[in-house]
């Protein structure tokens, strides 16, 4: 029922598939070199990696991804998990093939209306924020706009780099996303009580 798109170290792909580990169908990855994919493999869960320096335009590399998705049934959600390639129209044009349709969410680390983009956890303590907030929204075209799933505020702590805090609040991007799906799949079970965060 999820496919999840990752790029990097798949601390969130993990999270997922350790919560629903009968639900993660498979894994889409950009980079040959993503420590995620070794994770996808040790849970024996089918990954295909899909560089997208192999394609001539983004357009190719997307339809090559909706070719791949296509032949995973039942696809409920997929989640950009650190996905590192911001969509392109083509790519929602194609979904709409598979039918029906699943809904496409992504973890933000910030406010939609704050920051949109990468390096928000930077922006963060550049501008020196003292709070700041972790956002899963579906994904539509427009980057960063779609419709807030949840989100929760954190405090940054005097003197935090922006690597730092990172590492600090990557408990609570597992907690958000796993709790988000949790409730998109049904499974109320696994909600997290935020009064211990």
């Amino acid at each position: 029922m999820i496919v999840v798109f990752a790029s990097g170290s798949g601390t969130n792909f993990e999270a997922i598939a350790n919560a629903f580990p009968m639900d993660v169908k498979a894994l889409i990855c950009n980079k040959e070199t993503a420590l995620v994919i070794k994770k996808a493999q040790n849970k024996n869960i089918p990954c295909f990696v899909i560089p997208h320096t192999h394609y001539l335009s983004r357009a190719d590399h997307e339809i090559e991804i909706i070719n791949k998705l296509t032949t995973i049934k039942n696809i409920k959600v997929i989640v950009l998990a650190g996905y590192m390639r911001v969509l392109t129209h083509t790519f929602f044009t194609e979904l709409k093939n598979i039918q029906p349709p699943p809904l496409l969410i992504n973890l933000h680390p910030a406010n939609l209306n704050t920051y949109k983009g990468a390096n928000a956890y930077e922006y963060a303590i550049k501008n020196h924020f003292s709070r700041w907030e972790l956002t899963v929204h579906e994904v539509i075209e427009e980057l960063d706009a779609g419709p807030v799933l949840s989100s929760i505020e954190f405090p940054i702590l005097p003197l935090e780099s922006a690597h730092q805090l990172q590492e600090r609040v990557r408990p609570l991007e597992h907690k958000l996303l796993t709790s988000t799906l949790a409730k998109i799949l049904g499974q109320e079970k696994n909600i997290y009580d935020k009064s211990n965060l």
